[in-house]
């Protein structure tokens, strides 16, 4: 029986929707180069000033960032990004148990950003993001799961016929939210459930048919960090070759992400880097584990050139290893916040075009940008947020002391 609904499965996945090639994870990323978040913007909240009946999509600007454009794909596809992860929070936009039915107009907003992504013929990730009914507390596993299988059945149904161009990630960095264990690495409660709640994901996304037999899926580590606890408590599936270890790692921490004390804006030293890589291959690439990282960056210190010497090793080391990676843009280029961003959105100037080019670069490739006639839209002004979702790993004890989401 279970043969014959596998099966049925794999059949469904062709018939009636875009042909998906049947290839192992360990195939696809090999066709991911670098890639491009698009941060604070699908997964902005502001529950306190939104009333989310009354404009359902106005979520998307409410941290400062313009509304996405077909137009910001086409010129970051140009520059050579050919994956794009697009952070979605769904809370506020879906109803109560027991159906916790998604909202109608932000479905369809989701499904045009997606488009948006794909029509560049590159790669899309989209995930479930700042939700805070998945903190990793036992006492929530119970109505996580439920919420987690009622609003991936949902976008499982909404893309059961996209090819595998389109990716889904379980989860973002789930971890103890305001637990002394939130950033180091977690502990047996924590474990267990983010490896409970990947094995539902999984087995959800499996059971919805069509393309989705084949789906490749990502599943993060504990706060999808790269620390020893984290990574040696994490369950891999088995028997499944269409899943991706997802794993965020911000290194070296104090020139990347650090905003306080210590806080360094000179690269000299890529010995975190280092690390951070020895422990992904040992743990997984070395064992046929395909690996995203599906976020990285290093924020603005008025540093460019080192910020592009960054770029290049960090690139570099990962690509070695077969690794892509998404780097973090959250919009905001000055101020006292996380500054990660990379491209302005509503010009599309690439306001750092040596960090591209040392992205780039650590691929093995010179930057070469495309003169592409597409038809375009107009797009409003822009503010700048100060806000972002960003993991890092951690070596040597550093050890984020405040809540990651703080500043809006």
């Amino acid at each position: 029986m279970k043969i014959l609904n596998t099966l049925s499965l794999l059949s469904l996945a062709v018939i009636g929707s875009k042909a998906m090639k049947n290839i192992s994870s360990k195939e696809l990323v090999k066709d991911l180069t670098i890639g491009w978040s698009l941060g604070n913007t699908l997964d902005a909240t502001c529950f306190e000033t939104l009333d989310y009946n009354k404009n359902p999509i106005a979520s998307e600007t409410c941290w400062g960032n313009v509304k996405t454009t077909q137009e910001l794909y086409y010129k970051l596809s140009d520059l050579g990004f050919n994956t794009f992860r697009i952070p979605t929070t769904w809370s506020g936009h879906f109803g109560n148990a027991p159906d916790y039915k998604i909202n109608d107009q932000w479905m369809k907003r989701v499904r045009e950003i997606v488009d948006y992504a794909l029509n560049t013929g590159g790669y899309a990730i989209l995930n479930i993001h700042h939700e805070t009914w998945n903190h990793a507390f036992q006492k929530n596993l119970d109505s996580a799961k439920k919420i987690l299988v009622a609003i991936w059945k949902q976008i499982a149904a909404e893309f059961a016929d996209y090819d595998e161009h389109l990716i889904f990630e379980g989860m973002n960095e789930p971890r103890k939210v305001g637990d002394a264990n939130e950033w180091n690495g977690g502990d047996y409660e924590g474990w267990s459930f983010v490896n409970e709640m990947n094995d539902l994901f999984v087995k959800t996304i499996r059971a919805t048919g069509g393309n989705n037999a084949l789906r490749h899926l990502m599943i993060p580590t504990y706060a999808a960090c790269v620390m020893d606890n984290a990574v040696n408590n994490f369950k891999f599936p088995s028997g499944d070759d269409k899943v991706i270890v997802s794993l965020h790692s911000y290194s070296p921490y104090n020139f990347a992400l650090n905003n306080g004390a210590g806080a360094i804006s000179n690269f000299y030293d890529g010995s975190e880097i280092d690390w951070v890589m020895n422990i992904i291959n040992s743990n997984f690439i070395s064992k046929g584990i395909p690996v995203i990282i599906g976020e990285f960056g290093a924020m603005n210190r008025n540093n460019e050139d080192d910020r592009e010497r960054w770029a290049e090793y960090y690139i570099k080391k990962a690509t070695s290893l077969g690794i892509p990676c998404v780097i973090w843009d959250n919009g905001y280029f000055e101020g006292e916040g996380e500054r990660f961003g990379l491209i302005n959105r509503s010009t599309l100037q690439v306001v750092y075009p040596k960090l591209v080019n040392g992205l780039i670069k650590g691929l093995g490739n010179s930057i070469k940008t495309r003169t592409t006639v597409r038809k375009t839209t107009t797009t409003t002004s822009q503010s700048q947020p100060t806000n972002d979702n960003s993991c890092f790993s951690v070596n040597l004890g550093y050890i984020r002391s405040e809540n990651k989401n703080k500043n809006k």
